[in-house]
């Protein structure tokens, strides 16, 4: 079954304001000595894992450390922690970091299917920036739809449509993406992705856009009707020991024009970084 390695990835944490916290130097400096003192226990990889066929759920699980934009087109970044997930259940599910989705549908080659996909997308407070003072709070949501995935486990094609179901915004979202996965070294693997997303007025004004009532000499009244999005990523594991692995990787998503208008909006290039330690299941 074709697992999508593009979550939205898509801009899409909003899972950040309900799942994790802040955290300072101090947790990250742990997280780090636990990932170091988990690699010297571990120094030769163990080969004699159970045939990954065999088992329902297959995969990685972690937690670590995120460095994210404050909100997308925020030039400051925060450091939160965060759950880490890139598993596969039997042939029909898979949760992939940001985003989750079960297939209803596919050909018996597996090779083409159609799914039902939920991920979430970031909000932003008046606190999260100067640009952003006095303005009425932009909620996270959870998007849901369907997907439509051609390919292989190393490498194939999605379409997917999204809708708001949280009554945040209440707008959808259209994106295609491109997707590969391939092996450094035998414990070494790197899984790449590019895409476009489309939102529509409602998305891209409710969280780009600033209301009469948000208006100042310097915040002016804005609507960016419709917007894009280009997203790019990498994300790496490094297995070693019996189950241990080492998840590291990086995204950056690039705003259209209409949203880099936005009065909001400090910089078109907004990026993701993340570490953590997890075991494969």
């Amino acid at each position: 079954m074709i697992i999508v390695q593009a979550g939205a990835r898509l801009a899409a944490l909003a899972y950040r304001r309900l799942l994790v916290c802040r955290i300072t130097r101090k947790p990250l400096f742990a997280l780090c000595t636990l990932i170091l003192y988990g690699a010297a226990g571990n120094s030769s990889a163990d080969t004699t894992d159970a045939d990954p066929g065999s088992k329902f759920v297959r995969g990685r699980l972690g937690a670590g450390a995120m460095v994210i934009s404050s909100y997308s087109g925020s030039a400051d970044y925060e450091t939160i922690a965060v759950p880490l997930a890139s598993l596969k259940f039997g042939e029909f599910g898979y949760i992939e970091y940001w985003q989750a989705g079960l297939y209803f549908l596919s050909n018996q080659e597996k090779t083409l299917g159609l799914a039902f996909i939920a991920a979430p997308r970031l909000g932003f407070n008046s606190s999260d920036g100067e640009r952003l003072v006095g303005m009425m709070t932009r909620r996270p949501s959870i998007e849901t739809g369907l997907s439509l995935d051609y390919g292989s486990a190393k490498a194939g094609i999605s379409l997917s449509y999204v809708h708001d179901v949280t009554g945040a915004s209440n707008g959808g979202a259209a994106r295609l993406f491109f997707f590969t996965r391939f092996d450094i070294t035998d414990h070494v693997g790197v899984d790449a992705f590019v895409g476009l997303e489309q939102m529509d007025s409602k998305i891209a004004n409710y969280y780009y856009g600033v209301r009469t009532s948000e208006a100042t000499l310097a915040r002016p009244f804005y609507e960016p009707g419709t917007g894009t999005k280009v997203h790019t990523g990498l994300h790496f594991s490094c297995d070693f020991g019996r189950k241990s692995t080492l998840l590291f990787g990086l995204e950056n998503d690039r705003l259209g024009s209409s949203l880099t208008n936005s009065p909001i909006v400090e910089r078109r290039f907004t990026n993701l970084f993340y570490l953590g330690y997890g075991w494969r299941l």
